[in-house]
C-alpha cells in the first residue's frame, strides 16, 4: 500500500463495548455513536465480551464485530504476558489508530498495557460519575464525560477530561406505533409514563406517590421497566412490592420490561423522570424528546443540561412531591403546553444531541491520532 493510499484510508477505531448485548445506557450510547459516526474518516470495529444479540445489530449496522471474551487480569504472569503481546500483535494487525473503552471500571487489563506499549491513544468513556484511581485510567489519552456533571465530579487522575454528551438515534425514536388499543386504553386518555429501572433511587415510588394526588379521569398511567427478582440490588422493588403499591389505583398499569420503547414513548403524552441520585445524564430524556414528548424531571445530575425548564419540559427539585404533582398536573391540564414544550424538546435533540455530539467525538480522535 502506498503513503498516499494510507492517508486517505480512514482511520480505524476499535470500539470495546464492554457487553454482549444493545442494552443499557452504555450501550444504546456507543451504537447512536457507530450511527452518526462518519466513515469516510473513521472504520470503527467493536469487540464484545461473548457471542450475543450485539454481533447482529452490528453486522446490520455493517460494522465489524470481534468476539474477544471478558477484559480481566490474569493470575498467571505467564498468561497475562501472552495476553498483552497476542494483544499488541493484532493492534498492528488490524491497524487500529485509536481504541475507545465504552467503560471506565477497568483495573489493569492486558488490552490496557498492550495500547500503551504500542503508542495507540486511548479514550476511556465515563458514562457515570467515576472515582476509581485506576492504572487504566492514567494510561488513557483522554476521557469523554457524558455531561458537565460527570466532568467535574469524576476522579480523572490528571488525563484530559472533554465534555462529550450522548446522542440519540433521532429515527429510531421519531418513529412509534400505539399500543393504546392494546392496553384497552382509550384514545382520548392522557397517559403519564415512567421508564426506568425499578429502584429507589430512579424514584418510582415517588411517581406512584404523585399519581394518587393527580386529577383527571382520563388520566391512565404507565410504568416500563424491569423488576428484580429478590434484592439483588439493594433498593430494588420486586414486581410483587410494585403491584402491591399500584393495586389501589387502576389508572396505573406496570408494563415491565419492554423492547418496544418507541411505541410507549409514542403512545405516552408526558415522560416522568422523577430520579433520587445524580442521574450522569438520563437518556430517557432524549428518547422521550426524540417522540417530541415533554418531561417533568428533577434537577439532578446531568439532567439540566439536557432539559431546559419551561421551554422542552418541568424541571422540580428531588423529593419534592407536591412539585412533581404540579409539573405533571400542569401538562396534563394543558394541552398546548405539552405540543409546544414537545415540539421544542424535539427541536432541541435534533440540534444538540444526535450527530453534533460525534462531531466533537471525532474531532478529539483527530487531535490524538499522530
Amino acid at each position: 500500500m502506498t503513503t498516499a493510499a494510507a492517508d486517505t484510508m480512514p482511520h480505524r477505531v476499535c470500539f470495546f463495548l464492554g457487553s454482549h448485548g444493545n442494552w443499557g445506557g452504555a450501550s444504546r450510547v456507543l451504537f447512536s455513536t457507530l450511527k452518526y459516526l462518519d466513515r469516510t474518516k473513521y472504520e470503527p470495529i467493536v469487540l464484545i465480551s461473548q457471542d450475543g444479540p450485539a454481533r447482529k445489530d452490528l453486522e446490520d449496522m455493517g460494522v465489524e464485530c470481534v468476539i474477544w471474551g471478558a477484559m480481566t487480569e490474569y493470575r498467571s504472569p505467564v498468561a497475562y504476558v501472552k495476553a498483552i503481546l497476542s494483544t499488541c500483535h493484532w493492534l498492528r494487525k488490524n491497524r487500529i489508530a485509536i481504541i475507545h473503552m465504552n467503560r471506565a471500571n477497568d483495573w489493569r487489563p492486558a488490552e490496557h498495557i498492550a495500547a500503551f506499549l504500542c503508542r495507540v491513544p486511548i479514550v476511556t468513556h465515563f458514562h457515570v460519575v467515576n472515582l476509581d484511581r485506576a492504572p487504566a485510567t492514567r494510561w488513557s489519552s483522554a476521557i469523554a464525560a457524558v455531561s458537565h456533571y460527570v466532568a467535574t465530579h469524576s476522579e480523572n487522575m490528571g488525563v484530559p477530561v472533554h465534555v462529550v454528551h450522548n446522542s440519540v438515534d433521532l429515527g429510531a425514536y421519531s418513529k412509534g406505533e400505539s399500543i393504546r388499543e392494546g392496553l384497552s386504553i382509550d384514545a382520548n386518555c392522557i397517559i403519564v409514563t415512567f421508564a426506568g429501572q425499578i429502584r429507589e433511587i430512579k424514584g418510582v415510588d415517588l411517581f406512584v406517590a404523585a399519581t394518587e394526588r393527580v386529577v383527571g379521569e382520563d388520566v391512565r398511567f404507565l410504568i416500563a421497566g424491569e423488576c428484580r427478582t429478590g434484592k439483588a440490588i439493594g433498593d430494588a422493588f420486586t414486581e410483587e412490592e410494585l403491584l402491591e403499591s399500584i393495586a389501589a389505583d387502576e389508572r396505573i398499569m406496570f408494563l415491565g420490561y419492554r423492547e418496544d420503547m418507541p411505541d410507549v414513548y409514542f403512545s405516552s403524552d408526558i415522560v416522568v423522570v422523577p430520579s433520587r441520585w445524580q442521574e450522569p445524564f438520563g437518556l430517557i430524556l432524549l428518547e422521550a424528546a426524540a417522540a417530541k414528548r415533554p418531561v417533568v424531571a428533577t434537577k439532578v445530575g446531568g439532567i439540566p443540561e439536557v432539559v431546559v425548564d419551561g421551554k422542552t419540559g418541568v424541571l422540580v427539585e428531588p423529593g419534592d412531591i407536591d412539585a412533581l404533582v404540579r409539573g405533571i398536573q400542569f401538562l396534563i391540564d394543558d394541552a398546548e403546553a405539552r405540543k409546544s414544550m414537545g415540539l421544542n424538546a424535539y427541536a432541541h435533540v435534533k440540534s444538540d444531541f444526535t450527530d453534533a455530539p460525534i462531531r466533537k467525538l471525532e474531532n478529539l480522535y483527530a487531535s490524538l491520532i499522530c
